[in-house]
C-alpha cells in the first residue's frame, strides 16, 4: 500500500509538470512546483476573467513566473551586499551603473541562471521585460535589442520605458490603487511615508526604503522579488514595520506605526505587442 501511495504522487506530480511545460512553465523546475502552478493556474483564472486576449494572458503569467524563480537580491546603500551583475553580460557605465555589454535580451536572461544584487526599481522593470522576452519572436528580440542596447534599464530610456515598454494607469479614486484595480501581473508600489519623515542627516543611510516594488498575483496575494513567497496584501503591509526608517522615527515620536499606512501608490503594467 505504501508503495502504491508513493506511485500515486508520483503520477500526480509528473502530470503537473507536463502541463505546466506544455502552458509555459520554464523547463528549470523551481522549488514548491505544485504551490507556483496552482499560483499560475489561480492567476490564469483570473485573467480570463477580466477578458483578457490570451496574448496577455500569457505575458502576464511569465510576469508571475519570472517574479517566483528569480535568484537576486537586496543591495542595501547602508552596508551589506553590494549591487553585482554577471560581468560576462554587464559592465559599468561612467555614471557607475549597470549597462547590458552585448545583447541586452541575452543579459536579462543571464540573470535568471545567476545570483545578482538589483534594487527593487530596476528589477521589477526587468522581471517585465524578460517576459517580453520570453514571447518575442526573433523580429521582437531584435527591436528590444535595439531599444536596450548600452542602457540603464529602465533608467536611461525615455520616461523610463513609459508609452514603449510600460503603461502607468491612475487610480480610479483619489492617489490610492484599491486591490479590486488590479490584475496577476501588474507591477504595484508600496509607498513608506515614514522615509520622507527622516532628518536630512539620517535619509542617505536609507535609501531604497522610500517604497517598495512587489507584484500582484491575483487574489488579493503579492509577491516579493527577494523572498518570492506569495503572501495577502495585509500581512505583506505588515513587513514594513521591521524597516529601519520605520523604527527610528516611531522611536523619535513615541508613535506606533499602523500596517494600513503603507498604500499602493503606483502601478505599472508590461505594453502587450499586438
Amino acid at each position: 500500500m505504501r508503495s502504491l501511495s508513493a506511485l500515486c504522487r508520483g503520477v500526480i506530480l509528473m502530470s503537473a509538470v507536463l502541463s505546466f511545460c506544455r502552458d509555459g512553465w520554464s523547463a528549470e523546475l523551481p522549488v514548491g512546483l505544485l504551490d507556483r502552478a496552482g499560483l499560475l493556474d489561480r492567476a490564469r483564472q483570473e485573467l480570463r476573467a477580466a477578458g483578457l486576449s490570451e496574448q496577455e494572458i500569457q505575458v502576464r503569467l511569465k510576469v508571475v513566473e519570472n517574479v517566483a524563480t528569480l535568484k537576486a537580491y537586496y543591495p542595501h546603500a547602508g552596508g551589506g551586499r553590494p549591487e553585482y551583475r554577471n560581468p560576462e553580460y554587464w559592465k559599468l557605465n561612467q555614471d557607475d551603473a549597470y549597462i547590458p555589454k552585448g545583447s541586452a535580451t541575452e543579459a536579462i536572461r543571464d540573470l535568471w541562471r545567476t545570483t545578482n544584487g538589483i534594487r527593487c526599481a530596476k528589477l521589477s522593470a526587468l522581471v517585465m521585460v524578460k517576459a517580453m522576452i520570453d514571447v518575442a519572436d526573433a523580429k521582437r528580440l531584435a527591436e528590444l535589442d535595439q531599444m536596450l542596447q548600452g542602457q540603464v534599464i529602465p533608467n536611461g530610456l525615455p520616461k523610463q520605458g513609459v508609452g514603449t515598454l510600460f503603461t502607468k494607469p491612475v487610480p480610479k479614486k483619489g492617489d490610492i490603487f484599491q486591490t479590486s484595480e488590479l490584475l496577476p501581473g501588474d507591477e504595484v508600489w508600496f509607498k513608506n511615508p515614514y522615509f520622507h519623515r527622516l532628518s536630512a542627516a539620517i535619509q542617505p543611510k536609507h535609501v531604497g526604503e522610500e517604497g517598495h516594488h512587489v507584484f500582484y498575483l491575483g487574489g488579493e496575494k503579492v509577491m516579493d522579488m527577494y523572498s518570492r513567497e506569495a503572501m495577502s496584501v495585509e500581512d505583506f503591509r505588515k513587513t514594513f514595520l521591521h524597516w529601519k526608517s520605520v523604527k527610528i522615527v516611531s522611536e523619535q515620536t513615541h508613535s506606533k506605526a499602523n500596517p494600513k499606512e503603507f498604500q499602493i501608490m503606483a502601478v505599472r503594467r508590461v505594453i502587450v505587442e499586438k
